[in-house]
Order: C-alpha cells, then sequence, then structure tokens
C-alpha cells in the first residue's frame, strides 16, 4: 500500500471482475495450488463502506457467457449467471458484456465500459475505486487524478501492474491496496 488517503467526497467501485476472476485463479507453477483467495463480496462491500466512506455505487463489469453449446461451459455459464444475480441483490450494479466466440478462443474485455464510465460519473464522483491491475487502466487513471480525483487501486500482488503501481508511488492522489493484505478481512470462508 503506498499510504495515502482519499479526499472527503462521493466515492465510486469499479470492479473489472473479469480481471479479478483470473487473478483469483491463477495457480503455483511448481505446486499447482492457487495462489490467491476467493472474496466474500457481502464482505467486500462491508470494507469499502468502512473504507471510502460509503461509495454511492458499487459497478461490476462482468462478461457473460450467453450461447454455451457443450459441458462444462453450459454449466459454467447457469453457475456465472446465479452469482451475478446474487451480485446484483447484495448492493453491485451488475455491468454485463457478452463473450465473443472467435475461430478457436473466446474473447471479452470490458475495460472500455469501465473508463465510459469513468467518464459518465466523472462529475458526481471525488473518488475513484478501481478493481484492477491492469495497466490498460494507466492513461484513464492519470487523466483523473490530473483533474483532482483521488484513485485508489485494489489488486492482488500478482496482478497490479508495475506501470500503475510505481504510478501511484509518484502521484499524491493515487494509492494501492494490495487484495492479499486484506485477505483476512474480506476472504470467502
Amino acid at each position: 500500500m503506498s499510504g495515502k488517503k482519499s479526499i472527503n467526497g462521493r466515492s465510486g467501485v469499479f470492479i473489472d471482475f473479469s480481471n479479478l476472476f483470473r487473478s483469483i485463479g491463477k495457480k503455483d507453477e511448481v505446486t499447482n495450488e492457487k495462489i490467491n483467495y476467493d472474496i466474500c463480496y457481502i464482505k467486500l462491500r462491508q470494507f469499502l463502506k468502512e473504507q471510502h466512506n460509503s461509495p454511492v455505487f458499487y459497478n461490476v463489469y462482468a462478461c457473460v457467457d450467453t450461447i454455451p453449446k457443450i459441458e462444462p461451459y453450459i454449466t459454467r455459464a447457469l453457475k456465472h449467471k446465479r452469482f451475478l444475480k446474487f451480485l446484483s441483490g447484495v448492493g453491485y450494479n451488475v455491468i454485463q458484456k457478452d463473450l465473443k466466440y472467435l475461430q478457436n478462443t473466446t474473447k471479452c474485455d470490458t475495460d472500455v465500459e469501465i473508463t465510459m464510465d469513468l467518464h459518465k460519473f466523472d462529475p458526481d464522483i471525488d473518488n475513484i475505486i478501481l478493481f484492477t491491475g491492469d495497466s490498460d487502466f494507466l492513461k484513464a487513471v492519470q487523466h483523473f487524478q490530473s483533474k483532482g480525483k483521488y484513485v485508489h487501486i485494489y489488486a492482488f500482488k500478482c496482478s497490479l501492474s508495475w506501470e500503475l503501481k510505481t504510478f501511484s508511488y509518484q502521484n499524491p492522489r493515487c494509492n494501492f491496496t494490495f487484495l492479499d493484505d486484506i485477505k483476512p478481512i474480506i476472504e470467502r470462508i
């Protein structure tokens, strides 16, 4: 954590679920054991409420497979749909984007949707709470920080890009917290 405090004012939460999900699924190359932990989103919401003066919204940006064709993808898609419904039920705004099927792979990225919403909510918030380690967000973080917004990034150690980390150290209105460090508070047991 780089140690800077948010400014007084309204906060908005932007969660890059795909980035978080990939980080949670990472495994140790030697032991094949999971490196990170599962997050309890009820505990996370309470934690953010306490740490960031009750954010005015909690947005989760997620990819969904709307046309799975075979198992185990059908079962995974149904489970994911139920999970997103659960998130909606506990106070998160779930913004969904359809998974695209390409020739031999799938693709889904919500970076543009998150960045568009950062601009959309710019007049309404003073603090941006961003869950991602993706260096693609560096320009957006730089832009909003230069406009006087306070930006707090949450990411696992293994997924926080060096660009976001370095920028956070060098700028007074940008901070980060490793999710590894708050595991006892937000882990799903």
